[in-house]
């Protein structure tokens, strides 16, 4: 029987190639275009044992070099949340970063960096780079020190060589033709030669992905629940009106994350009532 292999673009696979310090190192200076000398890894023991069960954030290549850190995460699937994925990432590395009693000026320049295989704004652009700004003086630099960018490997192709172009398109299609992607894909050959580490990954992956179709279960279940509480209370508003003002609630609680309260609001009248006037529906 043929045996199973993980690719690069695995979560496992990825934390665990990355963690040779030589190749994060290129992939950092590939998408960022600079030179990076030494990494210093923050969280080498995290990453190398897959454990569904643990809880809070769990970065995937956690780094830090001369004033600098870097977490580079890859992401597989499309993520309707990204920019508040960003927003909690840096809070929870300014908050490592940054002892008790230390200034503001101590935090060092940050980096984090979402490898995506789809392209999560749409917008056809192989990378973003996300910066805050003055809305009424956008050329303004606010000097926050944090960076935070998308590398989408969806449109490898727009990429002008290096490379950069060579990693997009090794994660977006598999192809290795490049020094970097060879190096990855030795990298990831070693990595399924070790059958024991392979069978923890795919037993862990399986919990994760009955956790997520439960998930989804449940979510439909509630929006189901809902739809009909919503047709019920909406008897003197018109059925279909009802309808369409539970199914904007739950667009709008799905869209912030929400689930748990979605859940609630689908047999709860009066917490229902409480999420129609805070969310102005």
């Amino acid at each position: 029987m043929e045996q199973r292999r993980l690719s690069f673009t695995n979560r496992w696979m990825f934390n665990r190639v990355m963690l040779e310090e030589p190749i994060c190192r290129k992939v950092i200076e590939a998408a960022l275009g600079i030179k990076v000398e030494h990494i210093e890894y923050l969280n080498a023991e995290q990453v190398m044992e897959p454990d569904p069960t643990s809880h809070g954030i769990r970065m995937d290549v956690y780094a830090r070099e001369s004033g600098r850190m870097y977490d580079v995460e890859m992401q597989i699937d499309a993520e309707p949340c990204l920019g508040r994925r960003f927003r909690y990432y840096q809070s929870s590395l300014d908050a490592h970063e940054l002892p008790q009693g230390a200034d503001y000026d101590e935090l060092p320049e940050s980096f984090i960096i979402f490898i995506c295989c789809t392209d999560p704004f749409r917008r056809g652009l192989p990378v973003y780079h996300l910066e805050r700004t003055c809305c009424e003086m956008p050329e303004m630099e606010v000097g926050d020190g944090s960076h935070w960018m998308v590398l989408n490997a969806h449109d490898w192709g727009e990429v002008d060589g290096g490379g950069l172009f060579d990693l997009l398109r090794c994660i977006g299609t598999g192809e290795t033709a490049g020094a970097l992607s060879r190096e990855i894909d030795r990298a990831v050959t070693r990595a399924n030669a070790d059958r024991k580490w392979v069978g923890k990954v795919w037993s862990v992956s399986t919990i994760e992905e009955n956790d997520a179709r439960r998930r989804r279960i449940e979510l439909r279940m509630a929006r189901t629940e809902g739809r009909e509480e919503g047709l019920e209370e909406g008897r003197g508003l018109g059925a279909v009106q009802g309808e369409a003002r539970f199914a904007a609630l739950a667009d709008r609680l799905l869209e912030a994350g929400r689930l748990d309260d979605l859940k609630r609001a689908s047999v709860d009248a009066a917490f229902r009532g409480a999420l129609f006037k805070e969310l102005s529906l």
